[in-house]
């Protein structure tokens, strides 16, 4: 299964990617913004995208709104630190397959994509 992360911290992506690659994950690509989220998803179409909801210069909801119509078959996953109905809402709305929160532990957040893809 192949992933794109798009977070606008890049710590965060690192620790992401070496996490996701102790799973036998393959990391498709990295992005640090909404709009190279966009990019790199219609280049490199991934299984699924791990999209940060705030991001510059495009945000991740709009993000996920343009790869779920460029992609169909691409599963977009918001990961937040923010836990507000409104933007589950918007992701929802927006083709988001999942949400989930950054507090979520390897385990789980490896569960959840495998889900995903059963």
């Amino acid at each position: 299964m192949t992933v794109l992360v798009a977070d606008d911290h890049p710590i965060y992506i690192e620790g992401l990617v070496n996490l996701l690659c102790s799973y036998d994950f393959t990391v498709a690509g990295k992005a640090q913004n909404g709009a190279e989220a966009v990019r790199l998803a219609c280049r490199l179409k991934p299984d699924i995208v791990l999209m940060d909801a705030n991001m510059p210069v495009m945000d991740g909801i709009e993000a996920t709104r343009q790869i779920r119509a460029a992609l169909p078959a691409t599963k977009v996953v918001i990961l937040t630190g923010i836990e507000d109905d409104a933007l589950l809402l918007q992701a929802i709305q927006a083709g988001a397959s999942g949400f989930l929160l950054k507090r979520l532990d390897g385990d789980s957040l490896h569960k959840n994509l495998l889900e995903l893809q059963a």
